[in-house]
């Protein structure tokens, strides 16, 4: 009995947080280079920036049509993006208006267009000048998941060749057919929100579940189980299609913990939303086994 398991990428089998500071870096350097301020001001102004996000993280997050689609509490990666809208939107804060004007005398039609383009130059600089982030053993717990009957497929925003690169330079036979050991699935835009504001409300939070791409891909695998390290991106769109019965609805739905992840999330399990909470990729393996059992009811 094979067991199929939908798997993130960025926070699942990668640990983040210094890819993240370094795209953070990245648009701090970039903002005071074209406004022409100095190192020492610019980290003193984004640091200031950074503080404001994060004292109302329910304002804030990765937004690229105006619509929240990851609060900046939930991945380190939200932080970037969170800063540039803090830039675009807080005309009361004297700190902001250079970066603002000098940002879009540059050429970018928004702070967004900025901040995605400092995130995809940034995110390459990374994979150029660091060896892959994979968490340890990543290989090892794969090959025990395969072990035990279970068909790891991995639906990751990133790109489908930093997952596949990272994954092979580890030694996994990782690729986009059926045969490689580990099928990846990238650029899935789980981040695209649909035209409805369709939303469902997590420890007061508003999270739109209007996501088409990733219900195409959840549709199209038809998972057992999900397992992802930010709930509004991977686990609440499979929440809303369990609870409405569809059939490509996973029976499980698990988060990657990190030092990070938010008490609205972890301290209900997002209402009971989220089934398990792991902390390593290893403990999937108990998932899969109790996955087993309730099919085998």
């Amino acid at each position: 009995m094979t067991i199929k398991i939908l798997s993130d990428f960025d926070g699942v089998w990668t640990n983040q947080v210094l890819e993240a500071e370094h795209v953070k870096l990245w648009v701090a350097t970039e903002a005071a280079r074209l406004a022409e301020v100095d190192a020492s001001r610019a980290r003193e102004d984004f640091l200031h920036f950074e503080r404001a996000v994060k004292s109302t993280p329910e304002r804030y997050g990765w937004a690229p049509d105006g619509r929240i689609t990851a609060y900046v509490d939930e991945d380190p990666f939200c932080e970037p993006n969170s800063i540039t809208s803090y830039i675009a939107t807080a005309l009361d804060d004297p700190r902001t208006r250079v970066y603002r004007d000098a940002i879009l005398d540059a050429g970018f039609a928004t702070l967004t267009a900025f901040g995605d383009r400092c995130f995809h130059d940034a995110t390459a600089s990374f994979r150029r000048e660091h060896p892959p982030a994979l968490v340890p053993r990543a290989a090892l717990s794969l090959e025990a998941l395969r072990r035990a009957g279970a068909d790891v497929v991995v639906v990751s925003n990133s790109p489908p060749e930093k997952i596949i690169g990272w994954f092979r330079d580890a030694g996994v036979d990782a690729g986009e057919r059926e045969h490689h050991a580990l099928r990846v699935r990238g650029s899935a835009g789980k981040f695209v929100l649909g035209e409805s504001n369709e939303a469902i409300v997590v420890g007061g939070r508003s999270i739109v579940v209007d996501r088409p791409r990733y219900a195409k891909v959840i549709e199209e695998e038809d998972p057992d189980i999900v397992i992802g390290d930010v709930f509004s991106l991977d686990l609440a769109l499979p929440h809303v299609m369990r609870e409405r019965r569809h059939p490509a609805a996973p029976t499980e739905l698990v988060l990657r913990r990190h030092p990070h992840t938010p008490d609205w999330v972890l301290t209900t399990r997002a209402e009971g939303a989220i089934d398990r909470i792991v902390d390593d990729i290893a403990d999937l393996l108990a998932v899969v086994e109790r996955c087993r059992k309730t099919r085998a009811r």
